[in-house]
């Protein structure tokens, strides 16, 4: 089952609601732009970066299984099901100490994801064509500039994933200009 905009909200509200603490829960993935009303956007999952969320994993895991959520599966997934997938450093690597914005509160859950650009860096860092597309979508619809990516590529921990990042970064350059048309 894939998670629009609607249904994000729907779950968030939920665990919200059945949460007996305060939480934050800080968004990767495609998650912020489906929340942010990015058009099309889906996933089967929701992502949170472990070092940046604050939660008490008993009662996390307790209101995700009360919501019908699967907590940080392991192994094969049936295809209806919707998760919250716990991502630790790893493959994924973000500063230790980055800035985030606060996308909204539902209930005791608090919701955060990092800046447009350092999540835009990231993305590129892995650079499959949703990621390019993904960037393309945050620079037009909230005004965020190469600059901007670009600082938040060097700020980034793992030097490969700076240079892969850079060198993605011309292919949100290309799907920009083809946005303005011939000048």
């Amino acid at each position: 089952m894939t998670i629009d905009r609607a249904r994000l909200m729907s779950i968030l509200d939920a665990l919200g609601q059945k949460l007996s603490k305060p939480t934050t829960i800080c968004l990767i993935g495609s998650s912020p732009g489906i929340l942010r009303g990015q058009p099309e956007r889906q996933s089967a999952g929701i992502d949170i970066w472990r070092p940046a969320s604050a939660y008490d994993e008993t009662d996390l895991r307790r209101a995700c299984r009360e919501s019908g959520i699967l907590f940080d599966r392991k192994g094969e997934l049936d295809p209806d099901a919707i998760y919250l997938q716990v991502v630790a450093p790893g493959i994924v690597k973000l500063p230790e100490d980055f800035k985030f914005d606060i996308l909204g509160q539902y209930g005791a859950l608090e919701v955060a994801m990092p800046k447009p650009a350092l999540l835009s860096a990231a993305k590129l860092a892995r650079g499959q064509v949703r990621d390019v597309e993904d960037v393309a979508w945050r620079m037009k619809e909230l005004g965020l500039g190469l600059a901007d990516i670009r600082t938040a590529i060097d700020s980034l921990p793992d030097a490969t994933q700076r240079e892969t990042a850079r060198d993605n970064i011309v292919f949100v350059e290309l799907v920009v200009a083809s946005q303005r048309g011939p000048e």
